[in-house]
């Protein structure tokens, strides 16, 4: 039996976890969780179930048992605070609440039962099966292309077979990790949403992220000669229909100029250079690095379309700030808010130390509350530490320092390591930093 959920599949009769076409790395015991998780998904499970079923009853410390939890919903891009997959029912246990589609795992299954849908209670997650019909929304598309070149001429085809596989496998792994969705693919090309079946606020950021990762990942991949790729990314709106099959991938079909454009711009691309449309650069801010490659006449397409090459994520210290580059608007209505952050600031300047926690959900203003209070105390004496986490380093749980130490000794783009060891030095020579510390410190940046 297959378990099919978001754009994985579990198949513990090989004991693999799929994710597109990329293979997830997993241990044991975390493969042994998330499927006792998904075959019991109708039930909330305790501690103790589920140290019977993974660990055979044995004593476990509760930190062992939270680290594969933890590690459980990396595995399937959760974690602690979406709980969109594994949520934590507080004194009880946890449950696996997305939906599932089950399969069979060969064919003499498939010709003794089709495959049956089986859903939890509550839809916590959305998903290919979530969308019935067609529906209306914004969508970033990339176009991939890869290049074999005049040297791959005259290849075997089951060498080319080979390369396609492997490049195909990339495009899925890089789509997954940015929660990205592979639509289909086909000969030496890929098309991702990023957008649908699940939206995001980044989800532009996402797709040139996605895209300069696969240029790179492309280059790396070991071939008797160096392939290259090229991207064409386009955001806009879109009508989403029916779906269809596409082989391993599910495809709905798309009905808009959008992805016409995303095609022809990837067309246009050199090897090795993603080029983004007018519509998506708009989106970005100062996120990235662009070249203006000025206004192209697309087939199809009614006007010319400008469009820009992503050369790589710009310099900026945090994202509010490249997205508001051009200026902030004015604050209305948070007039007692800030009155309150004023307060605790007068609190702590008188000695007594003040902590806030500011949150709610995106889009609020939560970042422009917090400009205006540095806005408001910016002729006062003050030291300002500032970490910013990322979507894309959930992984480093290290990343926010790391970034505050490379802004605070002043590192570019193209320092050299020595020139970068050298400016980290001399910032922690005006701390009383340990040599010790010190050089632990640098390793990490």
């Amino acid at each position: 039996m297959l378990y099919f959920f978001e754009n994985f599949v579990l198949d513990p009769a090989r004991r693999e976890l799929r994710c597109g076409n990329a293979l997830i790395a997993v241990q044991p015991q975390v493969f042994d969780l998330l499927e006792y998780l998904i075959t019991n998904r109708d039930r909330v499970v305790s501690k103790d179930d589920i140290l019977e079923a993974v660990w055979g009853g044995r004593t476990v410390s509760e930190s062992a048992l939270t680290t594969r939890i933890n590690a459980t919903r990396a595995a399937v891009g959760d974690d602690g605070d979406q709980q969109r997959l594994i949520r934590t029912i507080p004194r009880k246990g946890i449950r696996f609440v997305g939906i599932v589609q089950e399969g069979p795992s060969s064919p003499h299954e498939s010709a003794a039962a089709a495959p049956v849908q089986m859903e939890t209670a509550e839809r916590t997650t959305p998903g290919w099966d979530k969308a019935k019909s067609a529906e209306r929304r914004q969508l970033t598309i990339a176009s991939c292309e890869l290049l074999l070149g005049a040297e791959n001429a005259g290849m075997d085809p089951e060498d080319i077979r080979e390369i396609l596989r492997s490049y195909h496998s990339r495009v899925a792994e890089t789509a997954c990790r940015h929660h990205g969705q592979v639509a289909h693919t086909y000969g030496n090309t890929a098309v991702l949403y990023f957008g649908y079946p699940e939206a995001h606020e980044d989800d532009p950021d996402r797709a040139v992220r996605a895209a300069l990762d696969l240029v790179a990942a492309t280059a790396a991949l070991k071939t008797p000669t160096p392939l290259q790729t090229r991207v064409g990314i386009a955001t806009g709106l879109v009508v989403v229909g029916e779906m269809t099959d596409a082989g391993s991938a599910q495809e709905r079909g798309i009905i808009g100029e959008t992805p016409n454009i995303a095609a022809q711009l990837q067309a246009l691309a050199e090897p090795d250079v993603v080029v983004i449309a007018e519509s998506t650069r708009k989106l970005l801010g100062n996120l990235f690095d662009l070249q203006d490659l000025g206004t192209k006449d697309l087939k199809g397409i009614v006007g010319p379309v400008r469009a820009w090459a992503a050369l790589r994520p710009s310099l900026a210290a945090s994202r509010f700030e490249a997205l508001h580059g051009s200026g902030l608007t004015d604050l209305v209505g948070r007039d007692e808010e800030l009155e309150l952050l004023l307060r605790r600031w007068s609190r702590a300047k008188a000695g007594e130390g003040q902590v806030i926690l500011l949150s709610g959900e995106p889009g609020i203003g939560k970042s422009r509350l917090t400009a205006a209070l540095v806005e408001a105390i910016a002729s006062e004496p003050q030291v300002r530490l500032r970490n910013f986490c990322a979507p894309q380093h959930v992984d480093s749980a290290l990343y926010p320092t790391i970034g505050q130490l490379e802004r605070a000794a002043g590192f570019a783009r193209d320092d050299t390591s020595k020139t970068k060891l050298d400016k980290l030095d001399a910032l922690l020579a005006q701390s009383a930093t340990s040599p010790h510390d010190a050089a632990l410190s640098s390793r990490s940046c």
